[in-house]
This record gives C-alpha cells, structure tokens and sequence, in this order.
C-alpha cells in the first residue's frame, strides 16, 4: 500500500510539469505482444509484481478480453519511470491488435507522442502492423520499435547466432521500408529506425528481458548471450541483467 501511495503521489506531483510527462501507443499486429510488454513496464513502475509480469495482462481488464486472449478496448494507464536520474510521467495506451478494433488504434494515435511498434520475430511483419503503423503515421506519431519473441527464433527455428542477427536485421529493413512508403519525408527527416541509435529493442516480453544496441553498453549483454541464454533456456539470467522496462 505504502508503495502504491508513493507512486500515486509522484504521479500527481509530475502532472503539472509537462516537460517531463510522455505520452506513448503501443501498437502491433494481434497476439505479437502488446499486453505482455505493458505488463514488463508496469512492473518497472512499482505498479504490479515483476513477477507477476508478462503473466497477469494487466492491461486487459474487461472480462470479455480475458476470456478471448486479445484487446479490444485501448487501455490507458500512467506511471513513473526514472532515466538518467529525472522522472517522467508515462501515460501509456495499449491498443487492439485486431483489425475490428482500429477505430481505437485512430483515437490513440491523436493522443500520444510516439508509437512503440511491437512485431514477433518470427511471424514478421503482418497485415495489422502494416495497418497500425500507417495510422501512426498518418497521424505523424513516431515510431519506435521492438521485436518482440526473439527466443522464439533460438528455440522453434534453431537459428544460430549469426542467422538471428540477420533475421532480426530483416525485420528492421520490413519496418523501413513500410515507413518510407508511407512517409518518405519522415523518413528521410530522422525517423528511418537505427538499432545503433537505439530506436530498435529485442527481446521477449513474455519472460521480461529486452536488449538495445546502447543499453548492451551499459549493462553489458550482448547478442551472444541472448542467443546462448536462449538456447540454454536461461530466461531468469537474461530477465536480471537486462530487464525490458529498463
């Protein structure tokens, strides 16, 4: 409760600094892990046990949701995050993944910053990607991406490491391609995705690990130990020394 309160607390007090709140869409193709990848950023926030991340699907409150597995409604929920030793106010929508549910994707996108675009590592890109991220764009979101189910790709496909890294590369070409088809003049003015810039992550939500090419630099994992830990089943190792909130 004591914990619960303070979080409240902070995010009354950063409400009335507006440089310091970020409002962010999660978006992606249906059942590519949206949810799940809320849950990790919840449970950065204090919000709901690391535990119990990837597992509880907070985001997904009503029944009907529950009982089918997907999002219907957009969902809306703000946190505390702190980088580089300030913190922000994250006022953060998961949206639906199912192309029935777009009208929600439209209203969210007119209401946030930047879009997290989430796509599995093994499907791809898929119809719904194509079509959330035209919204974004259409209503000038930036995108961000994360790839999500990157041991999928170790542990179904046996990839090794090197054909991981290329797949994983193919995706983010996919992306890039699909952005300067629908705006060339964002593309070219800055928002073409650069893992080395950091606008790409990989991971898995579902056991709560994530990697970045400068977030490698600090903490230390790299590709190597994801797909070696992957192979090995060593999700826990990849979830402390790398957790996704971060």
């Amino acid at each position: 409760m004591a914990r619960g309160k303070k979080t409240v607390e902070r995010v009354v007090e950063l409400m009335k600094d507006p440089k310091h709140i970020r409002n962010i869409g999660i978006v992606a193709h249906i059942d590519h892990g949206k949810t799940t990848l809320s849950d990790n950023l919840l449970a950065g926030a204090g919000i709901i046990s690391e535990e119990l991340a990837g597992k509880q699907l907070f985001m997904d409150s009503d029944e009907e949701e529950q009982a089918r597995g997907i999002t219907i409604d957009a969902s809306n929920v703000s946190m505390v995050h702190e980088y580089e030793g300030q913190d922000y106010l994250i006022n953060m929508i998961d949206t639906p993944g199912h192309v029935d549910f777009g009208g929600d994707v439209t209203r969210a996108m007119r209401a946030v910053d930047g879009a997290v675009v989430l796509v599995d590592a093994v499907e791809g890109t898929m119809p719904q990607t194509e079509t959330v991220l035209r919204q974004a764009l259409k209503e000038q979101v930036r995108p961000v991406l994360f790839i999500n189910k990157v041991d999928r790709l170790v542990n179904e496909l046996k990839v090794d490491e090197t054909e991981m890294q290329i797949r994983l590369g193919k995706v983010i070409d996919k992306v890039n391609k699909l952005i300067k088809g629908m705006n060339e003049e964002s593309y070219n003015n800055g928002w073409k995705l650069d893992a080395s810039q950091g606008t790409v992550a990989f991971g898995s939500a579902l056991y709560n690990w994530a990697v970045s090419v400068p977030y490698m630099k600090k903490g230390g994992v790299s590709f190597k130990d994801v797909f070696e830990k992957c192979r090995a089943g060593d999700m826990k190792y990849l979830a402390k020394n790398s957790p996704l909130y971060e």
